[in-house]
């Protein structure tokens, strides 16, 4: 016997049978113990097991046949629900004669067929009889409703008697055989209990026998291997105590045994295991020394959210918490003791709602990176979930670096109002230096004039070097005017519609001269049809004319080629225009440079051609203002090609924000507010009140017209319904609701006509430098009678100069005022023929000055021709073009293209003239 079955010693208590079976036992191993009471367990189980199988097979048997019977008893009741629902509906169906009564009768038959066809596999008779009754009385129900819908009543009320009689006895049948079912079903389920109840009690006494005996084999068994197991068990208490040094028992060679070898192998590394935790708390030791070197607060969070581990760093950027205090406290109590103490920005949040957003970002934080403002201190806090589910979050005081920003938000603000005053600074010398330029390209072209009218033609080629030389500084002046614009975002695009082909005309022979320059020939490939654009003429024109004189200048001696031609494409029809020529080229490196602002090719090409690099600059960007591009093909010695591609109509948000602006202009007399973001409407309408002799300001939106109400007052509103944000229904509600504005009659406008939409709109001419004189004179001839007398108002005496020269020549009586007060004190007392004005004057200035005028019922018809080296915005342009028969830019050409704009004055005039000469 082994030293473990020794040391079980068995009970007196036990009768000496039991105590013989158990010391056999103590000699077996563990293993054969525990399968020989699996065994007779087991085998008691099976022998259970088929007993109570047999039974409960009967009783499933049984209990199938009654659920059976169960399931008929369901579908009689199912069939008495469908009937009813069938009773229901052909009864709606008789008074409502709907067809949805109708449908829902049909489907309840349905329904009613199927429980019947369910119930006649059993009850075939009493099924064949319900259905006889079923049928009869549908037949007659659905009579009864045909004789309603024929509105024969009577008849209709004998059928519904007799549909009722057949329904009582599809009641009687049907209660009958659910009756019939149901006693059926329940004399089973009493045999079936009654079975249940047996089998169950048989199997009460088979288990209680089988309970015993196999208590009884697992004491014995139990006493064999608990013993041992006690002994083996004090070592392992003691092991886990951490006394290390405990003397393992020696159990034989039984499990036991092996169990004692295993508490001896884990000895040993419960041994090696504390060296390595002696090892892992001096890396602890490192890694928060290393913690604490750093420049950043560092906390760890566990899966609960409460601090591991904080630095002194995380304690300096945020004093209140204390460091011995921090091990354990969670975040939520992290964010409430902040808040408490008033350290925290809440964001415009309640308190709990700030709480609870931090919580969620803190659970969820994604490499959450954030600034959050402490009291006086900013702190970037960043966080990332770990493995084991905590938290890493690391703050960093940023406090220097917001000031910093805050520092260079202050220089940039600095460098914007620089940018902006640069700005002003370039449009007021732009105007300084164009005063003076225009007197002297102006004095040129006269004494040119003078020259060649008294044979002085050895003076011509001087005074046309000087004229040259203006234009150039001119032409300069622009440039970097244009190029500020662009850069401050400040350079507007105005949107007209012109032919392609007159525009080409006309850039063709403005740089006819320079072809000749340098013996160019100059060849034009243009489509037939090349049609219209709506564009801005003028950005277009001078992309051109950069183009061509850039190639004339380049190239010498050699060809040039204007190429145009129109496609289409998917977004609308495009322009192509192609400016190639047989000049220099460039290099892949100088093509790269080409469209920078003060870049030329290199070097030699400023020393050996002059120029500023601008023009190209300028063109890039113009074309992008009216969504068009420009592209270079080069090659050294053999030339270019520049390619500029312009949508035929601008698509420029700038058209829509322009005609949305509402005017501001309010004339004397009764006016409306027009209140729609249709502009095409608006203008309609503005255009109607106009000829009614209304004035009207105009609003884009509902909430742009409620601000203008208030602002102007106007006599009326007319309001369209249907807009974006804020509809017209709101629009009135608000003015309705406003003591100051309910007073103001509303109308309502929501279909509007559009016969006056395509008409012209704006001033009479609109030229750019130069002024024709020939045209001046013929604009004045055109004003009407025999008046002599024209005034000119310019606080340049250069300028007035300039002008009364050309009008003396030709027979005209010249008056000059030098400011707009002294000019209106003028047109009073002579009532002039035309008056010549300048915009930027002191004291009043031109704007004010045509304001005046028109408050001013004896000077409203003098017709008014401005005269400005002002650059016009787009609603300066638009107001003039309200008051003024023409605006001419002052500045190289100036003369002659003021009286180009005239003679179209003149001719518009004595066309009238002869018209009303006709009635």
């Amino acid at each position: 016997m082994s030293a473990l079955g020794e040391k079980l010693r068995p009970v007196s208590t036990v009768p000496a049978p039991a105590r013989k079976l158990a010391s056999r036992l103590a000699n077996l191993p563990i293993s054969v113990r525990v399968a020989t009471l699996t065994a007779a367990g087991l085998i008691s189980l099976v022998l259970s097991s088929v007993f109570l199988t047999q039974a409960l097979h009967r009783s499933a048997e049984r209990m199938a046949d009654t659920q059976e019977l169960f399931d008929r008893a369901a579908s009689a009741a199912a069939a008495h629900v469908a009937f009813g629902d069938l009773r229901y509906w052909l009864t709606d169906l008789s008074v409502s004669l709907l067809m949805n009564s109708q449908r829902n009768a049909e489907q309840a038959r349905e329904r009613l067929h199927a429980q019947l066809e369910r119930l006649a596999k059993h009850s075939p008779d009493a099924v064949r009889e319900i259905r006889t009754e079923i049928d009869a009385y549908v037949e007659t129900a659905l009579q009864a409703t045909e004789s309603y819908t024929q509105d024969n009543r009577i008849l209709g009320n004998t059928l519904l008697a007799k549909a009722r009689t057949h329904s009582g006895h599809v009641d009687t049948n049907l209660n009958r055989l659910v009756e019939q079912v149901k006693a059926d079903a329940e004399a089973a389920r009493n045999e079936v209990v009654a079975q249940t109840q047996k089998t169950a009690r048989t199997a009460a006494v088979l288990v209680g026998g089988v309970v015993l005996i196999g208590s009884l084999l697992t004491l014995l068994v139990l006493r064999s291997i608990v013993g041992p197991l006690r002994r083996l068990n004090r070592v392992i208490g003691d092991l886990t105590e951490g006394r290390y040094d405990v003397a393992i028992p020696e159990e034989g060679g039984d499990e036991f045994g092996a169990m004692a070898k295993a508490l001896s192998l884990f000895q040993q590394n419960a041994i090696e295991k504390k060296k390595l935790e002696d090892e892992a708390e001096r890396q602890r030791r490192t890694i928060a020394a290393a913690l604490e070197a750093i420049s950043d607060g560092f906390v760890l969070y566990d899966p609960d959210d409460r601090i591991l581990v904080a630095n002194s760093k995380y304690c300096e950027i945020f004093p209140s918490h204390k460091p011995n205090e921090l091990r354990g406290k969670s975040f939520r109590e992290i964010l409430e003791q902040n808040l408490a103490k008033g350290k925290v920005d809440l964001e415009g949040k309640g308190p709990e709602e700030w709480v609870e957003e931090r919580l969620r970002l803190h659970r969820d934080p994604a490499g959450l990176v954030d600034e959050k403002r402490f009291g006086d201190k900013w702190v970037r806090i960043t966080k990332r979930k770990v493995p084991d589910g905590g938290t890493v979050a690391v703050y960093t005081d940023i406090t220097e670096l917001k000031q910093r920003q805050v520092e260079l938000e202050r220089a940039k603000s600095n460098a914007e109002a620089a940018s902006e005053a640069k700005s002003r600074f370039l449009a007021s010398m732009s105007h300084e230096l164009r005063t003076p330029l225009n007197a002297i390209i102006g004095y040129s072209e006269m004494l040119m004039e003078e020259a060649r009218d008294h044979d002085g033609d050895e003076l011509v080629a001087d005074l046309e070097k000087i004229a040259s030389a203006g234009r150039h500084l001119l032409s300069l002046i622009n440039d970097i005017l244009d190029l500020s614009k662009i850069e401050a975002n400040k350079m507007e695009v105005f949107l007209e519609t012109f032919g392609v082909a007159e525009l080409l005309a006309d850039v063709s022979a403005t740089v006819a001269p320079l072809m000749a320059k340098n013996r160019n020939e100059f060849i034009q490939e243009l489509d037939g049809d090349l049609g219209e654009m709506h564009s801005d003429q003028t950005k277009l024109r001078q992309n051109l004319f950069n183009l061509l004189s850039n190639a004339a200048k380049f190239t010498n001696g050699g060809r040039v080629t204007l190429s145009a031609r129109r496609e289409g494409r998917a977004d609308g029809d495009w322009l192509v225009f192609k400016v190639s020529d047989t000049g220099i080229g460039m290099t892949a490196e100088q093509q790269d440079r080409l469209f920078s602002a003060f870049t030329q090719a290199d070097a030699s090409t400023t020393r050996n051609y002059g120029g500023t690099g601008l023009g190209l600059s300028i063109t890039r960007s113009f074309s992008r203002m009216i969504g068009g591009v420009v592209n270079v093909e080069s090659e050294v010695g053999k030339g270019s090609v520049f390619t500029m591609e312009v949508p035929a109509r601008c698509r420029r948000e700038a058209e829509e924000a322009q005609a949305a602006e509402p005017s501001r202009i309010i004339q004397p007399g009764r006016t409306a507010l027009i209140i729609d973001d249709d502009p095409a409407a608006r203008n309609l309408i503005a255009k109607a009140l106009a000829e009614a002799g209304l004035a009207s300001i105009q609003a884009a939106s509902g909430a742009e017209g409620i601000t203008v109400a208030r602002e102007h007052r106007p006599d009326a509103i007319i309001l369209d319904i249907i807009m974006p944000r804020q509809d017209g229904w709101s629009v009135l509600r608000t003015l309705k609701s406003d003591p100051e504005l309910c007073t103001i009659p509303v109308i309502l406008a929501t279909i509007l006509a559009d016969r006056d939409l395509g008409l012209s709109l704006g001033a009479v001419e609109y030229l750019t430098k130069p002024i024709d004189t020939d045209k001046l004179i013929r604009t004045i001839e055109a004003c009407g009678g025999g008046n002599r007398d024209v005034l000119v108002v310019d606080d340049d005496q250069a300028s007035r100069e300039f002008l009364r020269r050309i009008l003396v020549k030709r027979d005209w009586r010249v008056h000059e005022a030098g400011d707009g007060v002294r000019g209106l004190e003028m047109m009073k007392r002579l009532l002039p023929r035309l008056v010549l004005l300048d915009l930027l004057m002191p004291e009043m200035d031109g704007f004010q000055t045509l304001s005046e005028m028109q408050r001013i019922p004896e000077l409203q018809d003098i017709p008014v021709v401005v005269v400005t080296s002002k650059d016009l915005s787009a609603n300066e342009l638009g107001w003039l073009r309200d008051r003024a028969v023409a605006v001419v830019n002052k500045g190289a050409n100036s003369r002659s293209q003021l009286v180009k704009a005239l003679e179209r004055q003149i001719a518009s005039r004595e066309t009238a003239g002869q018209a009303i000469g006709g009635d």
